[in-house]
């Protein structure tokens, strides 16, 4: 504790004249014995005192001057360490959340949570780069203008250039009122994060921003890589449409959903004409290529909102959420149509494609995927008993009909 600090500069001079004061005579004793000394011994004694007095008191204060330097720098180092400490509890609070982020919209959570403590309440946003366009994945806007999606895709771009990306990376690079900050994980830059009012940026908080931004990227691209991995295991690899499993689960979801939403369900069944005949003549890899080929004619033909499922050989089930009966017949009408454009041609020997479609809507009190998907295929078996290369419509249950037991009816492929 200090007994006297700056504010008592006026205390210090009364104390100090009051010690002359009281002191006056002793120290006049000791002047003129000094002075007495000096003059009989013949040395300068006052002088040497004197230049031994203000080296001392030089001395004093040089080191006292040094503390202080000593103990302002200490503080300066305590602080930085503070602050450091600070930076590396919110990496590591934002590396666990990002770790735990298995889907986008957990990750939009952990982002929305803890980007703003590393962006200092402004503004961002984050674009992630497809093969073909760039995604928004997340983007605020709430104090400063919003730029257009043609703006920040274009910035974006310039930030990935191999001319900016190298300095980028760590730092940033500013454009206009912009921080960008490249996404970069594996050495590939996969998107970019924006900071709006970039240029107030402090080099401490650009390096946070940097080391965020690593995190955000690996996490970004762990993302992705599960939602392909998933997506594969759930996808035929040669048709590109949803294998059996998943199918019957979505059509299972789908039967409830209309049942609470009182909304209309159909589905279609439908296989390719005699394509035994083709794998014995053409071989089974041009048998391959056709069925590939009819994957891809779905996704032209089907809305976004139809699931498309291989569902045994070169049979496919076709799940057509919200539609009624007569749109379904529509569609079946429209796939046979279009599958007849297909044809396979080897050896100068041209065999036409031709598919039999099987339609069924789900009844008003129908539950079970097993009697809906009964009632398909038995249609297009109808169909193909009636001369193939047509559609057939199965009729609707009663209401009262309860649904039926057993394994759902697949019949022999390539009939």
């Amino acid at each position: 504790m200090r007994l006297i600090t700056r504010n008592d500069a006026s205390l210090v001079v009364g104390l100090i004249a009051g010690t002359v004061v009281i002191f006056q005579r002793p120290l006049r004793f000791v002047w003129e014995t000094a002075w007495d000394a000096q003059q009989r011994y013949h040395v300068d004694l006052l002088p040497a005192l004197t230049i031994f007095v203000g080296v001392f008191i030089f001395h004093e204060t040089r080191k006292r001057q040094q503390a202080k330097a000593e103990a302002l720098a200490a503080a300066a180092e305590a602080a930085q360490a503070r602050m450091r400490s600070a930076e590396l509890e919110r990496l590591m609070t934002f590396s666990q959340a990002l770790a735990n982020a298995l889907d986008p919209a957990t990750l939009q959570q952990a982002l929305w949570r803890h980007l703003p403590a590393f962006a200092g309440e402004r503004d961002f946003w984050v674009l992630v780069r497809q093969p073909d366009r760039w995604e928004t994945f997340l983007q605020e806007t709430t104090g400063t203008p919003k730029r257009s999606l043609e703006d920040l895709e274009a910035t974006a771009d310039r930030a990935l250039s191999p001319e900016t990306l190298p300095d980028a990376r760590l730092m940033g690079i500013v454009e206009g009122d912009l921080l960008c900050f490249p996404m970069v994980a594996a050495g590939v830059a996969g998107g970019v994060l924006g900071i709006h009012d970039g240029a107030t940026i402090t080099t401490d908080q650009r390096k946070a921003l940097g080391a965020a931004t690593g995190l955000l990227a690996i996490a970004v691209r762990n993302v992705q890589l599960l939602q392909e991995t998933r997506e594969h295991s759930l996808r035929d690899s040669l048709t590109n449409c949803f294998n059996r499993g998943h199918g019957l689960e979505t059509l299972d979801r789908e039967l409830h959903r209309a049942r609470r939403s009182r909304q209309p369900l159909s589905i279609l069944m439908f296989d390719v004409d005699h394509f035994k005949t083709i794998n014995d003549e053409l071989g089974h890899l041009r048998g391959d290529d056709l069925l590939r080929a009819v994957g891809a004619q779905l996704t032209r033909v089907l809305r976004s909102t139809d699931v498309r499922c291989r569902y045994g050989g070169d049979e496919f089930l076709i799940i057509l959420p919200d539609t009624p009966l007569a749109g379904a017949q529509q569609a079946a009408e429209l796939v046979r149509q279009k599958m007849a454009t297909l044809a396979m041609v080897a050896g100068g020997k041209t065999i036409p494609v031709t598919v039999s479609v099987g339609v069924a809507a789900a009844g008003p009190a129908e539950l079970g995927i097993t009697a809906l998907i009964g009632r398909a295929d038995d249609a297009l078996y109808q169909a193909k008993r009636e001369g193939r290369n047509r559609c057939s419509v199965a009729g609707v249950p009663a209401a009262s009909e309860p649904p039926a037991i057993g394994p759902p009816a697949t019949g022999a492929s390539g009939l």
